[in-house]
């Protein structure tokens, strides 16, 4: 099989974050310290949001994260002083860009993080993170704004995860066999709770599986029943929670098939994430490119869908 651009653009990102490591910062991108902060996007970009708030906070920063669509729906209590960072890649997600003109026209504070060349030019506050990714499954665009959002944050420790990159792209554990039809199931705590779901959404678009995410303790009440003959578990866990022990004496029990990709760093299990899914392609004969565009009922579908 020829490579795709899936696994070009998932080897290209030390490169990527190198270049974002060392440009300049913008002038206004300082750590936004005694302010409350909103981090808002959608699907990969509300995934970054989740798992950047988390760590902004862990630095001392008043983070939360929104999605776009919730945003829009039901917005937080905005007040004078706020700063809201929105996160759209190409540009052009109508929730995203809805929500950054509500905030706007709120009268709070806004940056936009995109990609290169996107048409989004709503506010001086605005980097572009990377070039344009050159199919629909991100990677590239995920890390890249990371290293954005870990720069901004202005705890040093928080870049760590970028600056071990290409040893992180050959770590991990053995990727599990799956079939099209194998119950797929992955769990994270903390911050990887967001890993977990990252890497459900990479094998769904790009790979077709059926793959669910949890976060570890609300998989332990409830989901942990629907899993068994067919199942594959795979948790993006912390050495130091202890919570795992439950998990992994839960599916010994009922013996269903559990990889552990254990750590601390989140980066390295996104990666990880990664490359299983271009390796469930290469099992499954799927090209990671498509999305299903080579079937014209997909196609149709996409072409009436607006996002």
């Amino acid at each position: 099989m020829k490579t795709s651009r899936y696994e070009t653009n998932v080897f290209s990102q030390p490169r990527l974050v190198g270049a974002v490591l060392s440009a300049p910062l913008p002038s206004w991108m300082r750590p936004p310290k005694g302010r409350r902060v909103f981090l808002v996007g959608l699907g990969t970009n509300h995934h970054a949001a989740r798992i950047a708030a988390w760590h902004w906070r862990q630095a001392g920063l008043d983070a939360e994260a929104w999605h776009s669509f919730d945003f829009t729906l039901q917005p937080p209590r905005l007040r004078r002083g706020d700063l809201a960072v929105f996160l759209s890649h190409r540009g052009s997600k109508s929730f995203t860009l809805q929500a950054e003109t509500l905030a706007r026209r709120a009268g709070i504070e806004t940056a936009i993080l995109t990609g290169a060349a996107s048409p989004w030019k709503t506010t001086p506050r605005r980097v572009e993170t990377g070039p344009m990714e050159d199919i629909g499954a991100f990677t590239q665009s995920f890390t890249t704004t990371m290293a954005w959002l870990m720069r901004w944050a202005g705890a040093s420790a928080l870049l760590a995860p970028f600056r071990r990159m290409d040893a992180s792209l050959r770590w991990g554990p053995r990727f599990p066999s799956v079939r099209p039809d194998t119950d797929l199931v992955l769990i994270g705590d903390g911050p990887r709770e967001w890993v977990a779901r990252e890497a459900a959404l990479k094998l769904q678009e790009a790979a077709y599986l059926r793959a669910r995410a949890f976060g570890l303790e609300e998989f332990l009440h409830g989901p942990r029943i629907s899993v068994g003959v067919g199942s594959v578990v795979v948790g993006f866990s912390s050495r130091r929670q202890p919570r795992w022990k439950a998990v992994r004496r839960y599916l010994a029990t009922i013996e269903t098939a559990f990889t552990e990709a254990a750590g601390e760093d989140w980066l390295a299990q996104v990666l990880w994430a990664q490359r299983f899914t271009l390796e469930c392609c290469r099992r499954l004969n799927i090209d990671p490119d498509l999305l299903r565009a080579d079937d014209p009922r997909y196609r149709r579908a996409r072409e009436a869908l607006e996002l």
